[in-house]
């Protein structure tokens, strides 16, 4: 994939999280303003978040994809990271919110009024959700963005979280209605969790975290697939959103022509930039 489609789908796909976002919120504030359903807010409130997280995402993502300046040599992808720890503080903030709320609701339990218009709400509130993070898991998978598996993780939460809203709904029919704030409890136990894994992987952006230990393994095995290359030492890598910054130093045979040795120096680079297309590649030539 060249870098122009990747920037192209990271886009389209923080585009899809807003307008998704914003189409639940109003969804929602219309069926939770019809039953008063604690776990109803709690889905709104994450919503809610949905849009501020989302918009954070949406700017993020367009910095980060901008090419290296004089002021940034290594390019804007740690934006990604910055963006999901700012998404984590949104999401940290509903679900406090959220708590409150449900143990005023446990404390004085509350019939809920139109039920068949909130169950059918959060039903399509499930199915646009489904939809949206099968979306973003593709364009992840394509292009390595932290940003989108940010978002994408949230989105999967509020599917588990529609799922549970359904069913603290059909409770209701049946008059159980200390199952409507235990749901909501639930689900802010699933925000907080969301909180921990985005905040992770941020941390490991903003830190430099080396590559995976798989990605270094095969990055070990091109390196040696080129003919003429004696070994290596002193491989560095580190990961920064949906990039990677490669370095080491490859050890030639020293009574050969420099224009031999920058052949396979070459022959290396490329072969890495086959699997990595979005990777930085510095290669010193050490003879042996």
């Amino acid at each position: 994939m060249t870098v122009t489609s990747h920037a192209v789908l990271i886009k389209r796909a923080s585009s899809a999280s807003v307008l998704v976002a914003v189409t639940l919120l109003v969804a929602k504030v219309f069926a939770w303003m019809l039953s008063d359903s604690a776990s109803v807010l709690s889905s709104l409130l994450d919503s809610l978040m949905d849009i501020a997280a989302s918009l954070v995402n949406f700017f993020a993502v367009r910095y980060a994809l901008m090419p290296a300046d004089d002021d940034h040599p290594f390019g804007h992808s740690k934006a990604e990271g910055l963006a999901a720890l700012i998404q984590s503080a949104f999401i940290l903030g509903s679900a406090v919110v959220l708590l409150l709320h449900v143990f005023d609701r446990l404390l004085n339990p509350q019939p809920l009024t139109a039920l068949g218009e909130s169950i059918g709400v959060m039903v399509f509130s499930m199915l646009a959700t489904i939809g949206l993070v099968a979306y973003q898991r593709w364009v992840y998978r394509q292009t390595g963005s932290l940003a989108i598996k940010a978002d994408s993780a949230h989105y999967y939460g509020d599917i588990l979280t529609n799922v549970a809203v359904i069913l603290a709904l059909i409770a209701a029919y049946w008059q159980q209605y200390w199952f409507d704030p235990v749901v909501a409890l639930g689900i802010a136990g699933v925000l907080f969790y969301s909180v921990y894994g985005i905040v992770k992987d941020a941390l490991q952006v903003l830190m430099d975290q080396s590559m995976p230990d798989d990605d270094e393994a095969e990055l070990k095995t091109l390196i040696n697939s080129c003919e003429g290359v004696r070994g290596f030492h002193d491989l560095r890598t580190r990961q920064a959103g949906a990039l990677q910054f490669i370095q080491f130093h490859l050890e030639l045979d020293g009574l050969q022509p420099l224009k031999s040795a920058h052949a396979i120096g070459d022959c290396v680079e490329k072969r890495i930039l086959e699997r990595f297309p979005r990777a930085e590649i510095i290669i010193h030539h050490d003879p042996v």
